[in-house]
């Protein structure tokens, strides 16, 4: 008996478990991203030798405000709800902050920080209450709050202003954002920073776990004890944050803000989500897949105006068809994956 343990005991560490592509493909959907990505950079490199040496701060600059937008759009969209009003939240907190500076009221870097925070925590209160009590669709509740966050604007119909510019500004605000650290503008680092603590918070903590099991299955969530609709308010609440201080990093890297500045963004934010692997459906996304989707659409803007000089619709055309694929690939492989697992149980 003690001689069949000890053959078992030997084969043990041998049994290796069997690759599974599927759930390799279901687990990384950022890998066959950076393989894109990769091949993008090779293919503009030929073309353009010099051009990663020459441009790879300006991508990771260009990608930054996008990014923190997208860290905080990943928790919106893994409930499976979705926020279109987040460049317009952006723009609210970018001119309220800007008003403020240019009449004295406020200074200081971190009180910028605080009332672009505040500005968006406030409209993702709203947004997520109406979703998640109000049981109002969140595509209606999130194009309302867009208009009413631009109607607020306190531009022209209180102030006699077309927009915030330069001489608004206090001279340690304007050159904060890209002073560079290491021969990296500082915005890299903070929204690196956002990017780690959403990540770690989604990843480490329990209530960033209820997220993912509220977007998986909200009922089964409802039964284990999560606090379903109040996860939903929490997760526009994150994006709403996240869109405010995004509009303070904004106004920082361009020194100015107006009106419409942002209009169209949300929609590179939704971009770098979904071809980062993000569900569209909830309940699956990766903070790294959101990382190289946002530097993707980055590298598209910067490379094909150069490979293709006076042609601005290829840029567009790239993109469109990238998120086409992604969004196809995020079907077939969970139609496979649920196909998988109802021939495990034998349905």
């Amino acid at each position: 008996m003690s001689e069949m343990n000890n053959k078992a005991s030997k084969q043990s560490p041998k049994a290796k478990k069997k690759f599974d592509f599927l759930t390799f493909v279901v687990e990384h959907r950022e890998i066959p991203l950076l393989a894109v990505l990769a091949l993008l950079l090779i293919v503009v490199t030929l073309f353009i030798p010099t051009y990663l040496k020459d441009n790879y701060v300006t991508i990771l600059r260009n990608s930054s405000i996008n990014l923190v937008m997208a860290a905080g759009m990943l928790c919106v969209l893994l409930i499976g709800s979705i926020d279109i009003s987040v460049a317009a939240v952006l723009e609210l907190a970018a001119v309220v902050a800007g008003v403020l500076m240019r009449g004295g009221q406020v200074s200081s870097i971190l009180g910028m920080f605080a009332i672009g925070i505040g500005i968006g925590i406030i409209a993702g209160l709203i947004n997520g209450t109406l979703v998640s009590f109000g049981r109002v669709l969140p595509i209606i509740v999130t194009l309302g709050m867009t208009y009413l966050a631009r109607g607020l604007i306190p531009m022209n119909f209180l102030l006699g202003m077309e927009k915030i510019s330069s001489i608004d500004l206090v001279d340690p605000f304007k050159s904060f954002i890209l002073q560079p650290v290491l021969g990296i503008p500082l915005i890299v680092y903070i929204a690196l920073a956002v990017v780690l603590i959403i990540g770690l918070f989604l990843k480490y903590t329990t209530v960033g776990r209820s997220i993912y099991a509220t977007g998986s299955n909200p009922e089964a969530a409802q039964m284990r004890g999560v606090k379903v609709k109040w996860i939903k308010v929490l997760a526009h609440v994150i994006c709403g944050a996240t869109a405010g201080m995004a509009g303070i990093m904004r106004l920082g890297f361009y020194n100015a803000i107006e009106k419409n500045a942002a209009t169209g963004q949300e929609m590179y934010v939704i971009a770098a989500c979904v071809l980062g692997g993000v569900s569209v459906m909830g309940g699956y996304g990766k903070i790294t897949g959101v990382v190289v989707g946002a530097i993707l659409v980055a590298t598209i803007d910067s490379a094909i105006p150069q490979l293709f000089t006076g042609q601005t619709m290829m840029t567009d055309l790239f993109k469109g068809l990238l998120i086409l694929a992604a969004i196809l690939l995020n079907v077939l492989v969970q139609r496979a994956t649920n196909k998988r697992n109802l021939l495990g149980r034998g349905i």
